[in-house]
């Protein structure tokens, strides 16, 4: 592949991929809204991703739900791959705009879809989806082929987005891989998402709340992991398949803040337990299928990851913090 278009590539997961697939030697052109459902004190993990992640790249600012933009793109990069991440991104968000998700989730992959076979020359279409797919977790680990019975609003809409992006593959001859990833961590992530939230309360003395830790399970895993298993689904000679790209090991929320209890013991972390929410409960994913046809193999514990999360944060928020690489 020399040349890859990565939809959504500005955000926490494409801009880490990006530099994944830079250092691979791929040209990266990155289409991305700019428009981060972000905490607003967050500019200096915003910077980090323009000037070191995304400092290879060639940056365009648009959207996938605008289909003229992307027919116009499409010819002018001509690229020979897609990395389809350009949705939106968290759950919470899907549930309270259940309209913005559908255009951006639903609509925009079928625009990008559409624009891409219409195009030609797509030699693969790699759509990041969810583990959140899976609904309530049948059984643990959960495999690629266990039961969708997604209980949300974003679990739903990602899966829509894998049945169009099998169909497009079937009819228009474009191959595919979808991604299933689960509970991604890691520097520059401004989402909220929980290990953010606990690290950051760690590190900046800021009040969260834990719910159900002893009970709730996620396969925590690192963004740097994740990166590596999208490229791999692009870039290895594999097709029309769907992989799990976790740690392949839950962890609970409990686990996550013993770690940091034990660097930071006056963190102000509040645990409580309550009836569950709609997120459905989710376990480890297996991830036998993308070890034995990817060659993918995550490198970072839950212990790892979170070390290197902290070392970001604190570098960040040091007085006269600087970008570097």
């Amino acid at each position: 592949m020399k040349s890859v278009l990565v939809t959504g590539g500005a955000g926490f997961i494409g801009s880490h991929t990006t530099a994944r697939l830079v250092a691979e030697g791929v040209d990266v052109t990155v289409l991305d809204p700019l428009r981060p459902h972000a905490d607003p004190d967050h500019a200096e993990s915003l910077r980090y991703r323009r000037e070191v992640l995304l400092r290879e790249a060639r940056l365009v600012q648009g959207s996938t739900e605008d289909r003229e933009r992307l027919r116009s793109l499409l010819a002018d990069v001509a690229p020979d791959a897609i990395v389809h991440l350009g949705v939106l991104p968290l759950a919470g968000v899907a549930l309270a705009d259940r309209q913005l998700a559908f255009e951006s989730i639903l609509h925009g992959t079928v625009n990008l879809l559409d624009a891409a076979a219409e195009r030609g020359g797509i030699e693969k279409f790699v759509y990041v989806s969810s583990s959140m797919v899976y609904g309530d977790f049948a059984r643990s680990p959960m495999p690629e082929t266990g039961d969708t019975s997604p209980k949300e609003i974003y679990g739903g809409m990602k899966l829509g987005g894998e049945v169009m992006t099998r169909v497009f593959s079937q009819t228009m001859g474009i191959p595919h891989a979808i991604v299933r990833p689960s509970a991604v961590y890691g520097p520059t992530d401004v989402n909220g998402r929980i290990v953010q939230k606990v690290v950051e309360a760690a590190c900046l003395n800021r009040p969260v709340t834990l719910v159900n830790a002893a009970t709730t399970y996620l396969d925590f895993s690192y963004v740097a992991d994740v990166a590596e298993g999208i490229a791999l689904a692009l870039l290895r000679p594999v097709e029309n398949e769907t992989f799990n790209i976790t740690a392949g090991q839950a962890r609970t929320l409990g686990d996550l803040h013993d770690i940091l209890r034990a660097q930071f013991p006056e963190m102000p972390v509040e645990v409580i337990e309550q009836p569950t929410d709609f997120r459905p409960k989710r376990g480890t994913l297996d991830i036998a299928k993308a070890r034995e046809l990817l060659g993918y193999e995550p490198r970072y514990s839950l212990e790892d990851g979170v070390d290197a999360d902290v070392e970001f944060v604190t570098s960040r928020s040091a007085p006269g913090a600087a970008i570097a690489s």
